[in-house]
């Protein structure tokens, strides 16, 4: 006998809940076997659809590419993946280093605790640099969001006092994210050899000292992933 209080399922429910399944399988098969190797059929059955659904839903295997980017951009920017009206993506009412320190820390953690989301970013980039003209506006909007969410924080902490003057911002920014990709590359081909509790105090070491005037890291100095 079914529940009587059970509400039936919404459309859009159901939309959510495809978009979720369908984004997951991707993300999947992206990560395992990249842009090239992976077939909308081969993303249909994991999900439990048809590729024409897909198809109809995305446009095409790039156009689902590209709901993957915005995803995970989503993930790794809270604040949105467009700059806010009032021309980015930071809190002005809060410490900047605090908010890079918990950009940092968050990137990280995501790569321990969800790693597969972040190697389908990391295989899709790196097929870009092989030639992949469908992608390859998005893989440049990936870069710039990401450098310039850092710009913001170095650009506001100059206006705060916190970070040095003398900074470029851009080339700093620049620098930072090639840091977290470089550690975080690590991370997910040897997920079993690295220490998160350490990994974490010295990469926020390595990205934050250098900016700061005082030198001295925001407070949880002893911060973990935990």
């Amino acid at each position: 006998m079914s529940d009587s209080t059970t509400e039936p399922r919404t459309h859009k429910s159901m939309r959510e809940e495809s978009d979720r399944r369908i984004m997951a399988a991707a993300i999947e098969a992206f990560a395992d076997r990249g842009y090239h190797r992976t077939s909308l059929n081969q993303i249909a059955a994991e999900a439990g659809f048809t590729a024409p659904l897909i198809s109809k839903r995305y446009g095409s295997k790039a156009g689902l590419a590209r709901a993957v980017f915005q995803r995970i951009l989503g993930r790794l920017t809270p604040l949105g993946t467009e700059r806010s009206p009032d021309g980015g993506w930071i809190d002005p009412d809060r410490s900047a280093r605090a908010q890079l320190d918990d950009f940092v820390v968050r990137y990280l953690q995501d790569a321990i605790d969800e790693p597969t989301r972040l190697r389908a970013l990391y295989v899709l980039i790196g097929e870009s640099l092989g030639g992949m003209d469908e992608l390859d506006d998005e893989v440049a909007t990936v870069n710039r969001v990401f450098r310039d969410h850092i710009a913001d924080y170095v650009g506001l902490g100059q206006r705060q006092g916190e970070f040095r003057a003398d900074i470029d911002r851009d080339q700093a920014a620049l620098i930072i994210v090639g840091t977290l990709r470089g550690v975080v590359t690590q991370v997910l081909a040897e997920p079993d050899a690295q220490d998160p509790r350490a990994l974490t105090v010295e990469l926020r070491r390595c990205v934050l000292a250098p900016l700061l005037r005082d030198g001295e890291l925001p407070g949880d100095e002893h911060r973990t992933t935990e």
